[in-house]
Protein backbone atom coordinates (compact mmCIF):
# COMPACT_ATOMS: atom_id res chain seq x y z
CA UNK A 1 0.00 0.00 0.00
CA UNK A 2 3.09 2.49 0.80
CA UNK A 3 4.59 1.82 -2.32
CA UNK A 4 1.44 2.46 -4.45
CA UNK A 5 1.90 5.31 -2.56
CA UNK A 6 5.01 6.56 -2.93
CA UNK A 7 4.73 5.03 -6.99
CA UNK A 8 1.11 7.96 -7.33
CA UNK A 9 3.44 10.66 -5.72
CA UNK A 10 6.36 10.21 -8.09
CA UNK A 11 3.78 9.92 -11.39
CA UNK A 12 2.59 13.47 -10.32
CA UNK A 13 6.16 15.23 -9.41
CA UNK A 14 6.92 13.50 -12.54
CA UNK A 15 4.07 14.62 -14.17
CA UNK A 16 4.86 18.56 -12.87
CA UNK A 17 8.35 18.35 -14.00
CA UNK A 18 7.62 17.42 -17.35
CA UNK A 19 5.39 20.10 -17.49
CA UNK A 20 7.91 22.56 -16.17
CA UNK A 21 10.81 21.06 -18.34
CA UNK A 22 8.20 21.97 -21.40
CA UNK A 23 7.24 25.65 -20.44
CA UNK A 24 11.35 25.98 -20.15
CA UNK A 25 11.94 24.48 -23.39
CA UNK A 26 9.21 26.96 -24.73
CA UNK A 27 10.54 30.04 -23.48
CA UNK A 28 13.97 29.05 -24.56
CA UNK A 29 12.97 28.51 -27.97
CA UNK A 30 10.65 31.57 -28.54
CA UNK A 31 13.50 33.85 -29.20
CA UNK A 32 15.04 31.15 -31.98
CA UNK A 33 11.50 30.85 -33.62
CA UNK A 34 11.19 34.73 -33.66
CA UNK A 35 14.73 34.88 -35.68
CA UNK A 36 13.88 32.03 -37.74
CA UNK A 37 10.31 33.30 -38.89
CA UNK A 38 12.53 36.44 -39.13
CA UNK A 39 14.80 34.99 -41.76
CA UNK A 40 11.76 32.93 -43.52
CA UNK A 41 9.56 36.07 -44.00
CA UNK A 42 10.76 38.63 -47.24
CA UNK A 43 12.56 41.59 -45.92
CA UNK A 44 10.31 44.53 -46.64
CA UNK A 45 12.34 48.20 -47.46
CA UNK A 46 12.62 50.53 -44.93
CA UNK A 47 9.83 53.22 -44.76
CA UNK A 48 11.58 56.47 -44.86
CA UNK A 49 9.25 59.67 -43.41
CA UNK A 50 8.59 62.71 -45.48
CA UNK A 51 7.26 66.19 -46.12
CA UNK A 52 4.01 65.96 -47.20
CA UNK A 53 1.18 69.49 -47.68
CA UNK A 54 -2.17 68.47 -47.77
CA UNK A 55 -4.20 69.01 -51.12
CA UNK A 56 -7.77 69.31 -49.77
CA UNK A 57 -9.90 68.65 -47.17
CA UNK A 58 -10.28 70.78 -44.00
CA UNK A 59 -6.52 70.64 -43.52
CA UNK A 60 -6.02 71.65 -46.48
CA UNK A 61 -2.33 73.57 -46.65
CA UNK A 62 -1.31 71.63 -43.93
CA UNK A 63 2.48 69.86 -43.72
CA UNK A 64 2.65 66.41 -42.47
CA UNK A 65 5.23 64.24 -42.36
CA UNK A 66 4.31 60.36 -43.40
CA UNK A 67 5.57 57.52 -44.66
CA UNK A 68 6.51 57.61 -48.01
CA UNK A 69 5.10 56.08 -50.84
CA UNK A 70 2.70 54.66 -48.65
CA UNK A 71 -1.48 53.81 -49.50
CA UNK A 72 -1.88 56.43 -46.00
CA UNK A 73 0.19 58.97 -47.29
CA UNK A 74 -1.60 59.14 -50.67
CA UNK A 75 -5.08 59.20 -49.08
CA UNK A 76 -4.12 61.57 -46.25
CA UNK A 77 -1.83 64.12 -49.05
CA UNK A 78 -5.23 63.94 -51.25
CA UNK A 79 -7.37 64.43 -49.04
CA UNK A 80 -9.45 61.18 -48.93
CA UNK A 81 -8.63 59.78 -45.50
CA UNK A 82 -11.68 59.40 -43.66
CA UNK A 83 -13.70 62.06 -46.17
CA UNK A 84 -17.36 61.74 -44.86
CA UNK A 85 -16.08 61.89 -41.37
CA UNK A 86 -13.99 64.81 -41.19
CA UNK A 87 -17.04 66.12 -43.55
CA UNK A 88 -19.24 66.03 -40.43
CA UNK A 89 -16.50 67.67 -38.21
CA UNK A 90 -16.15 70.37 -40.55
CA UNK A 91 -19.44 71.11 -40.39
CA UNK A 92 -19.89 70.97 -36.13
CA UNK A 93 -17.23 72.59 -35.26
CA UNK A 94 -16.81 76.50 -34.59
CA UNK A 95 -13.75 78.54 -34.85
CA UNK A 96 -13.62 78.79 -31.34
CA UNK A 97 -13.98 75.24 -30.14
CA UNK A 98 -11.47 73.75 -27.98
CA UNK A 99 -10.46 70.31 -29.15
CA UNK A 100 -9.10 66.90 -27.94
CA UNK A 101 -7.88 64.42 -30.20
CA UNK A 102 -7.10 61.38 -28.39
CA UNK A 103 -5.02 58.75 -30.38
CA UNK A 104 -2.96 61.91 -32.80
CA UNK A 105 -1.06 59.17 -34.94
CA UNK A 106 0.88 61.09 -38.04
CA UNK A 107 -2.00 63.90 -37.04
CA UNK A 108 -4.26 64.20 -39.42
CA UNK A 109 -7.47 64.54 -37.27
CA UNK A 110 -5.09 67.31 -35.22
CA UNK A 111 -4.18 69.05 -38.46
CA UNK A 112 -7.67 69.37 -39.60
CA UNK A 113 -9.38 70.28 -36.14
CA UNK A 114 -6.64 72.98 -36.08
CA UNK A 115 -7.71 74.69 -39.08
CA UNK A 116 -10.85 75.42 -38.65
CA UNK A 117 -10.61 76.29 -35.13
CA UNK A 118 -8.58 78.88 -36.07
CA UNK A 119 -9.57 81.11 -32.81
CA UNK A 120 -9.42 78.26 -30.78
CA UNK A 121 -7.36 75.39 -29.01
CA UNK A 122 -6.15 71.91 -29.99
CA UNK A 123 -4.85 69.34 -27.51
CA UNK A 124 -3.56 66.48 -28.98
CA UNK A 125 -2.58 63.62 -26.40
CA UNK A 126 0.02 60.66 -28.32
CA UNK A 127 1.76 58.55 -26.39
CA UNK A 128 4.19 57.58 -28.73
CA UNK A 129 7.35 59.75 -28.93
CA UNK A 130 7.92 59.49 -32.89
CA UNK A 131 3.99 60.55 -33.46
CA UNK A 132 4.37 63.09 -30.66
CA UNK A 133 7.09 64.48 -32.11
CA UNK A 134 5.82 64.44 -35.78
CA UNK A 135 2.40 65.88 -34.84
CA UNK A 136 4.59 68.98 -32.99
CA UNK A 137 7.04 69.70 -35.99
CA UNK A 138 4.04 69.44 -38.30
CA UNK A 139 2.19 71.70 -36.23
CA UNK A 140 5.36 74.36 -36.17
CA UNK A 141 5.83 73.78 -39.51
CA UNK A 142 1.94 74.63 -40.86
CA UNK A 143 2.01 77.42 -38.27
CA UNK A 144 -0.58 76.52 -36.53
CA UNK A 145 0.64 77.70 -32.91
CA UNK A 146 -2.53 76.97 -31.23
CA UNK A 147 -1.93 73.33 -31.31
CA UNK A 148 -0.70 71.48 -27.99
CA UNK A 149 0.77 68.02 -27.72
CA UNK A 150 1.03 66.27 -25.02
CA UNK A 151 3.32 63.06 -24.89
CA UNK A 152 0.87 60.82 -22.45
CA UNK A 153 -1.57 58.01 -22.32
CA UNK A 154 -5.10 58.66 -21.79
CA UNK A 155 -6.67 55.78 -19.65
CA UNK A 156 -8.71 54.85 -16.90
CA UNK A 157 -6.40 55.25 -14.34
CA UNK A 158 -3.26 58.12 -13.75
CA UNK A 159 0.39 56.74 -13.70
CA UNK A 160 2.92 54.50 -15.39
CA UNK A 161 1.24 52.12 -17.79
CA UNK A 162 3.12 49.65 -20.09
CA UNK A 163 1.89 50.23 -24.02
CA UNK A 164 2.90 47.84 -26.62
CA UNK A 165 3.61 49.68 -29.90
CA UNK A 166 5.07 48.79 -33.24
CA UNK A 167 8.83 49.99 -32.96
CA UNK A 168 10.36 47.77 -36.30
CA UNK A 169 9.83 50.00 -39.53
CA UNK A 170 7.50 48.88 -41.78
CA UNK A 171 5.05 47.27 -39.50
CA UNK A 172 1.36 49.01 -38.89
CA UNK A 173 2.29 51.92 -36.26
CA UNK A 174 -1.28 53.13 -35.91
CA UNK A 175 -2.19 50.38 -33.75
CA UNK A 176 -0.42 50.99 -30.34
CA UNK A 177 -2.03 49.99 -27.11
CA UNK A 178 -1.82 49.74 -23.14
CA UNK A 179 -1.57 46.32 -21.24
CA UNK A 180 -4.33 46.72 -19.35
CA UNK A 181 -6.85 47.49 -21.89
CA UNK A 182 -5.62 44.36 -24.53
CA UNK A 183 -5.98 46.01 -27.98
CA UNK A 184 -8.11 44.92 -30.46
CA UNK A 185 -9.26 41.17 -30.28
CA UNK A 186 -8.73 39.93 -33.95
CA UNK A 187 -7.01 38.62 -35.95
CA UNK A 188 -5.30 40.38 -38.07
CA UNK A 189 -4.54 42.50 -34.72
CA UNK A 190 -2.74 39.72 -33.60
CA UNK A 191 -0.63 38.99 -36.01
CA UNK A 192 0.80 42.72 -35.78
CA UNK A 193 1.11 42.36 -32.01
CA UNK A 194 3.56 39.52 -32.27
CA UNK A 195 6.14 42.06 -33.15
CA UNK A 196 4.97 44.94 -31.19
CA UNK A 197 7.73 46.31 -28.47
CA UNK A 198 6.94 47.25 -24.84
CA UNK A 199 8.05 50.18 -23.33
CA UNK A 200 6.54 52.35 -20.06
CA UNK A 201 4.54 55.47 -20.52
CA UNK A 202 2.73 58.11 -18.39
CA UNK A 203 -1.19 57.93 -18.35
CA UNK A 204 -4.02 61.08 -17.74
CA UNK A 205 -7.23 61.00 -17.01
CA UNK A 206 -9.80 63.29 -18.28
CA UNK A 207 -11.16 64.43 -14.90
CA UNK A 208 -7.42 65.22 -14.12
CA UNK A 209 -7.60 67.81 -16.81
CA UNK A 210 -10.72 69.45 -15.28
CA UNK A 211 -8.72 72.00 -13.83
CA UNK A 212 -6.02 72.44 -16.25
CA UNK A 213 -7.05 72.66 -20.16
CA UNK A 214 -10.49 74.45 -20.93
CA UNK A 215 -14.07 73.14 -21.67
CA UNK A 216 -13.78 70.85 -24.04
CA UNK A 217 -16.50 71.54 -26.75
CA UNK A 218 -14.89 68.43 -29.48
CA UNK A 219 -13.52 65.44 -28.69
CA UNK A 220 -11.90 62.50 -31.47
CA UNK A 221 -10.82 59.45 -29.26
CA UNK A 222 -9.01 56.40 -31.22
CA UNK A 223 -7.42 54.38 -28.57
CA UNK A 224 -7.52 51.19 -29.61
CA UNK A 225 -9.61 49.03 -27.19
CA UNK A 226 -9.08 51.85 -24.02
CA UNK A 227 -11.89 54.32 -25.20
CA UNK A 228 -14.29 53.34 -22.74
CA UNK A 229 -12.03 53.58 -19.75
CA UNK A 230 -11.06 56.68 -21.04
CA UNK A 231 -14.72 58.02 -20.93
CA UNK A 232 -15.22 56.20 -17.88
CA UNK A 233 -12.65 58.07 -16.17
CA UNK A 234 -14.08 61.43 -17.28
CA UNK A 235 -17.79 61.93 -15.86
CA UNK A 236 -16.65 65.08 -14.39
CA UNK A 237 -15.17 66.95 -17.79
CA UNK A 238 -18.03 65.09 -19.97
CA UNK A 239 -20.78 66.15 -17.61
CA UNK A 240 -19.36 69.56 -17.23
CA UNK A 241 -18.81 70.58 -21.00
CA UNK A 242 -21.22 67.82 -22.75
CA UNK A 243 -19.05 67.99 -25.72
CA UNK A 244 -19.51 66.01 -29.03
CA UNK A 245 -17.62 62.59 -29.14
CA UNK A 246 -16.11 60.81 -32.43
CA UNK A 247 -15.38 57.95 -30.96
CA UNK A 248 -13.74 55.14 -32.47
CA UNK A 249 -15.02 51.21 -31.72
CA UNK A 250 -13.72 48.11 -31.71
CA UNK A 251 -15.82 45.48 -31.32
CA UNK A 252 -18.87 44.43 -29.96
CA UNK A 253 -17.93 44.84 -25.90
CA UNK A 254 -16.33 47.97 -26.42
CA UNK A 255 -19.37 49.52 -27.98
CA UNK A 256 -21.61 48.44 -25.74
CA UNK A 257 -19.63 49.72 -22.52
CA UNK A 258 -19.53 53.05 -24.20
CA UNK A 259 -23.10 52.97 -24.68
CA UNK A 260 -23.57 52.05 -20.51
CA UNK A 261 -21.49 55.62 -20.19
CA UNK A 262 -22.53 57.69 -22.43
CA UNK A 263 -26.53 56.63 -22.19
CA UNK A 264 -26.44 57.86 -18.66
CA UNK A 265 -25.17 61.38 -19.63
CA UNK A 266 -28.03 61.71 -21.97
CA UNK A 267 -26.08 61.12 -25.39
CA UNK A 268 -27.37 59.61 -28.75
CA UNK A 269 -24.95 57.50 -31.45
CA UNK A 270 -25.63 58.75 -34.49
CA UNK A 271 -23.65 55.99 -37.05
CA UNK A 272 -21.12 57.29 -39.78
CA UNK A 273 -20.79 54.50 -41.27
CA UNK A 274 -22.03 50.91 -41.66
CA UNK A 275 -18.40 49.02 -41.87
CA UNK A 276 -18.71 46.27 -39.38
CA UNK A 277 -14.70 45.31 -37.85
CA UNK A 278 -14.10 49.45 -37.02
CA UNK A 279 -16.78 51.33 -36.33
CA UNK A 280 -16.87 55.45 -35.91
CA UNK A 281 -20.04 56.91 -34.04
CA UNK A 282 -20.25 60.56 -33.01
CA UNK A 283 -21.99 60.69 -29.83
CA UNK A 284 -23.90 63.75 -28.62
CA UNK A 285 -26.68 65.15 -26.74
CA UNK A 286 -30.02 64.17 -26.81
CA UNK A 287 -30.77 67.83 -27.82
CA UNK A 288 -28.21 68.26 -30.50
CA UNK A 289 -30.37 68.43 -33.48
CA UNK A 290 -27.50 70.05 -35.43
CA UNK A 291 -25.16 66.99 -35.18
CA UNK A 292 -28.27 64.55 -36.78
CA UNK A 293 -28.87 67.43 -38.90
CA UNK A 294 -25.09 67.16 -40.16
CA UNK A 295 -24.70 63.41 -40.48
CA UNK A 296 -27.74 63.26 -42.29
CA UNK A 297 -26.23 66.30 -44.97
CA UNK A 298 -23.02 64.17 -45.72
CA UNK A 299 -24.18 61.05 -46.18
CA UNK A 300 -27.32 61.66 -47.76
CA UNK A 301 -29.67 59.97 -46.06
CA UNK A 302 -31.12 59.33 -42.71
CA UNK A 303 -28.26 58.58 -40.28
CA UNK A 304 -28.98 55.55 -38.25
CA UNK A 305 -29.36 57.12 -34.36
CA UNK A 306 -29.48 54.67 -31.38
CA UNK A 307 -30.07 55.57 -27.91
CA UNK A 308 -31.92 58.62 -28.79
CA UNK A 309 -35.08 58.34 -26.40
CA UNK A 310 -35.20 60.22 -23.52
CA UNK A 311 -33.74 59.66 -19.56
CA UNK A 312 -33.32 61.38 -16.87
CA UNK A 313 -29.24 61.67 -17.09
CA UNK A 314 -27.27 60.47 -14.08
CA UNK A 315 -25.73 63.39 -11.96
CA UNK A 316 -22.03 62.33 -12.76
CA UNK A 317 -20.75 66.26 -11.65
CA UNK A 318 -21.43 65.17 -8.51
CA UNK A 319 -20.63 62.00 -7.84
CA UNK A 320 -17.96 61.37 -10.09
CA UNK A 321 -14.48 59.86 -8.97
CA UNK A 322 -11.57 62.15 -7.41
CA UNK A 323 -8.76 62.76 -9.15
Amino acid sequence: MRLLFLLEVLRKLMGQFKQQIQHACRRALQPVARGVRSLLTPSTPPIEFGWHQIEAGPAAGAHVMLPRNTPIAEAITAGDYDQKILQVVESLVGKDDVCFDIGGHYGCYTLSLAKLVVDGQVHTFEPVPAHAERIRAAAFKSELKHVQVHQVAMAGEIGEMTLQFAEAEGSDDSMAFLDAYGGVDTQAAHEHYRNFSRTTVQARTLDSLVDELPAVQFMKIDAEGAEAAILGAGLKLIANSMPRLLVELHGIYEAMACAEILCKLNYQAILLTDQKTTLPILWASRADVAAVNAVREVLGHEPVVMFDSLSEPDSFADSGPDV
